[in-house]
């Protein structure tokens, strides 16, 4: 049973308290002295039979703390428990909702909705008519074909927005004739609703050439967005209060603190978007697929989430109509990346549930201009950038933004002033100016795709075409991200060959030859040119060696082992580096793991901290 009490108020501020109540098995004193203790549980059998690690109600109490409460535990052996707590929270004021600016040029214009359901045509209608739209309503496509003549021949209808299920004509036939009639071929713009987020449903859209996909529930915000783009009109509103608009060119960056999941499987991409994202301020977590940002976010609370859409285990598409689920998430800003720049990319993301969309490679401009659409966040702390950082356009001196390490003249250059079959200088505008990671990455993907023509051969000839699918447009996304546009331009060819034709054993060999040989070209020059400034046997790339870290007391061992693994599963580098100095600080046996964790993070190489982990468990005996 979950309760919520007022203790007192004030005209600013309330104190409630909140409690949760269950029927199992309980707790004697003694057990119920030692919860609020970190890595403390009832009893040494919890852990084994319920699992967990004894942190969580250590961390409820320093919240409760934060938040000028307390918590506490009511209990007794089989009968059940009541964990209580108090919170200290200020009254809210109402605001009033944001009314949407629709640009001059379309204020009046005539709309028709076509939908069998009496409450979603009033529903729509409203919707329109607060755009300042003159709205006409019909209740099936055959009724709205015989509208859109009468109305030809005096005022025709600038918009169709029209529902997919419907008896008789659904809205795909109804779209399908509309369309072949030679005065309708480009007007009016169609946008289909459906509660049906089907694949094949989104295919048939774009096959016909619709300007807009939604899917119900129709928010106004979304509805007005997509009209806005089926229109090319950009995004305008009123805002609630003065500080909701503020422009993000006055030098401070609107989003300082605030903390945003980053959902992305690939490592090189991890890392160029989290560049960017740190060095205007945000706090970055990391997943690496669709399933994993689920379990982050029913732990963490976030600002926004950037999901990638093409992942394994789960794609972007699917995480978000799982997340879009639970109703505390109806507001999460969500915006897919993705390396796509296809027609109807954008409204298959609307469509998923997601709010916006960019595209790789990452614009800096674009990615925080998205943000700062849907990230309503202003730290009191934040500081002003310099004047150079207008439009966040941040530059950042060259060197590690987690290590402080930047060049000098006296130590060899990072990088040349040019390299073959890469634009150094866009590069490194994305990269924020970073020469180090810059060169880190160039490696790292040296290392890991040279060998990436043979393993695409391999995996057609296994017939596994979508491991082939994946491995180049993995390649593409992140040739963009690096700039080596030739070797981009040559995966997009091959990804757009494998990806329409099917099977695979359909793909003409002449076609397919050509684009391989020019895919191969591509990366051999580009892979050539990392190994000739990093050659393999001193790259950074070389295999992760953890022979040289020292014996620790078990305890401490175990500890550690323990809290890396859970920093590292949420991305979090600051708290590895954070877990390295508190360890380093209680055992001087530590010192060679934690300079070890300090490099691993700095580089954000988690497969290292991963066996690093392996090394404490073993001295933990777990």
């Amino acid at each position: 049973m979950v309760s919520t009490v007022l203790k007192a108020e004030n005209p600013d501020k309330v104190t409630l308290l909140f409690s949760v109540s269950d029927s199992g098995i309980g707790m004697t004193a003694e057990q119920t002295a030692k919860l609020f203790r970190s890595f403390s549980q009832a009893d040494t059998s919890t852990t084994r039979k319920y699992g967990g690690t004894g942190l969580g109600l250590a961390i409820c109490k320093k919240l409760t703390e934060m938040m000028h409460g307390s918590i506490t535990v009511d209990s007794k052996p089989g009968e059940g428990s009541t964990f209580s707590f108090t919170a200290e929270l200020g009254r809210g004021q109402a605001r009033d909702r944001r009314r949407h600016r629709t640009p001059s040029d379309l204020r009046n214009m005539k709309v028709l909705v076509v939908d069998d359901n009496a409450t979603s045509r009033e529903i729509l209608r409203e919707m329109l008519a607060s755009f300042s739209f003159e709205v006409t309503l019909t209740a099936s496509g055959e009724e709205s074909l015989s509208e859109l003549d009468k109305a030809y021949n005096q005022r025709p209808f600038d918009l169709i927005v029209m529902d997919w299920k419907m008896p008789g004509m659904d809205g795909i036939e109804t779209a399908r004739s509309i369309r072949s009639q030679a005065r309708f071929a480009d007007s009016p713009a169609i946008i289909l609703v459906t509660a049906y987020g089907r694949e094949e449903i989104m295919q048939q859209a774009d096959d016909i050439g619709l300007e807009g996909f939604l899917l119900k529930p129709v928010s106004p915000s979304v509805l007005f967005d997509t009209i806005m783009q089926a229109f090319g009109k950009e995004r305008s509103e009123i805002p609630r209060d003065d500080t909701a608009g503020q422009e993000i060119t006055d030098g401070v960056s609107p989003f300082k603190n605030a903390r945003v999941l980053l959902v992305e499987d690939n490592e090189i991409n991890q890392q160029v978007a989290r560049e960017i994202l740190e060095a205007a301020g945000l706090r970055v977590s990391l997943a690496n697929n669709g399933l994993a940002a689920i379990k982050i976010l029913e732990e963490t609370v976030f600002d926004a989430v950037l999901m990638d859409v093409q992942m394994p285990v789960m794609d972007g598409y699917t995480a978000t109509k799982r997340i879009r689920r639970k109703e505390r998430f109806t507001d999460l800003p969500i915006i897919a990346m993705t390396a796509h720049a296809m027609a109807g990319d954008h409204e298959k993301s609307l469509a998923a549930g997601m709010n916006d969309h960019v595209t790789k490679p990452i614009d800096p401009d674009n990615l925080f201009g998205t943000l700062a659409k849907w990230i309503r966040w202003q730290d009191e702390k934040s500081q002003s950038l310099p004047p150079e950082a207008a439009k966040l356009k941040l530059s950042i001196k060259s060197g590690s933004l987690l290590s402080g390490k930047t060049d000098t003249p006296s130590e060899n250059p990072v990088l040349p002033d040019t390299l073959p079959g890469f634009n150094l200088s866009e590069g490194l505008n994305r990269l924020q100016g970073n020469r180090q990671l810059y060169r880190k990455l160039l490696v790292k993907f040296a290392a890991q795709y040279g060998g990436a023509v043979e393993e695409f051969q391999t995996a057609l000839e296994a017939g596994d075409k979508d491991l082939a699918h994946r491995l180049v447009h993995s390649i593409k996304g992140i040739a963009g991200n690096l700039a080596a546009p030739q070797l981009q331009q040559a995966a997009m060819a091959l990804e757009k060959l494998v990806k329409l034709v099917d099977p695979i054993d359909a793909i003409p060999k002449r076609d397919l030859k050509e684009k391989l040989d020019q895919f191969k070209d591509a990366l051999d020059r580009a892979v050539a040119a990392i190994r000739a400034i990093a050659p393999a046997d001193t790259s950074e790339a070389t295999a992760l060696d953890t022979d040289h870290l020292g014996m620790l007391p078990p305890e401490l061992a175990g500890e550690a082992a323990a809290r890396l693994k859970e920093a590292a599963e949420m991305g979090d580098v600051t708290e590895l580096m954070a877990i390295a100095d508190e360890c380093n600080s209680r055992s001087e046996a530590f010192s060679a793991h934690r300079d070890r964790i300090v490099e691993l993070a700095d580089d954000f190489d988690f497969d290292g901290i991963a066996e690093i982990v392996k090394q404490l468990e073993k001295m933990a005996n777990i």
